[in-house]
C-alpha cells in the first residue's frame, strides 16, 4: 500500500532516497514502487518529468545493485535519460543501444566495463547541511499538517478558512498595501 503524502516523509525520508534530481511525492511513489520490485504504468503528458522519474529509479536500482532495462518508443527520451545520468557521473552504467555506435563489439566491450564497476556515492554537501536540511523539512511539513488540521467549531481548517476568507473579500490583500 502507497503511503499517503502526510506519512510519505516519515516512511521513506528524501534523505534515504539517492535521487539525482528534484522528485515531488508522486514521483517518490513510483522510485519507492520500483525499488521495492513492483509493477506500476508512469503515465502522463509532456513536461510532467517522467525521464526526470525514469533517471531517479535508474539512479536508485543501480544504487541497489540491480540491473535496469529502460526502453521507449522514443529515442528522444532515451537520450534525455542518458544526458541526466552521465551528468551525475553513472554514464559508464549505461549500454546505449539505441545509439550509432552500438556495434556487437562496442556492446560487448560496454557490458564488460559495466560488470565489473560499482556505483560510489559522492555527497555534494556536508552533514551539517544535510542535517539542516531535514530540520528544514520537518519543520515545512508540520507546518503543512497544522495549517490543514481541522479545528473545532468551525470543522475547517485555518486553510480553509483563508480562502473562504480571500473568497469573500474578493482577494487578500498585503498588509503593506
Amino acid at each position: 500500500v502507497d503511503p499517503s503524502d502526510e506519512e510519505l516523509d516519515r516512511v521513506a525520508p528524501p534523505e534515504d532516497l539517492v535521487s539525482i534530481r528534484d522528485a515531488d511525492s508522486s514521483q517518490r511513489r513510483c522510485i519507492l514502487a520500483a525499488r521495492d520490485g513492483h509493477s506500476f504504468v508512469a503515465d502522463g503528458p509532456p513536461g510532467t518529468g517522467k525521464s526526470q522519474t525514469i533517471t531517479n529509479v535508474i539512479a536508485e536500482l543501480i544504487h541497489a545493485g540491480k540491473s535496469v532495462l529502460f526502453v521507449s518508443e522514443k529515442a528522444a527520451a532515451l537520450e534525455v535519460v542518458y544526458k541526466r545520468l552521465q551528468e551525475a557521473q553513472l554514464g559508464e552504467f549505461v549500454l546505449e543501444l539505441h545509439s550509432h555506435k552500438a556495434t556487437r563489439k562496442a556492446v560487448a566491450r560496454d557490458l564488460g566495463r559495466s560488470l565489473n564497476v560499482r556505483p560510489s556515492a559522492r555527497y555534494t554537501f556536508p552533514d551539517s547541511s544535510r542535517e539542516s536540511l531535514v530540520k528544514q523539512r520537518e519543520s515545512l511539513s508540520e507546518y503543512a499538517q497544522a495549517v490543514n488540521e481541522v479545528r473545532q467549531p468551525l470543522g475547517r481548517s485555518l486553510h480553509e478558512v483563508l480562502g473562504r476568507l480571500a473568497q469573500l473579500q474578493g482577494g487578500l490583500r498585503s498588509p503593506s498595501a
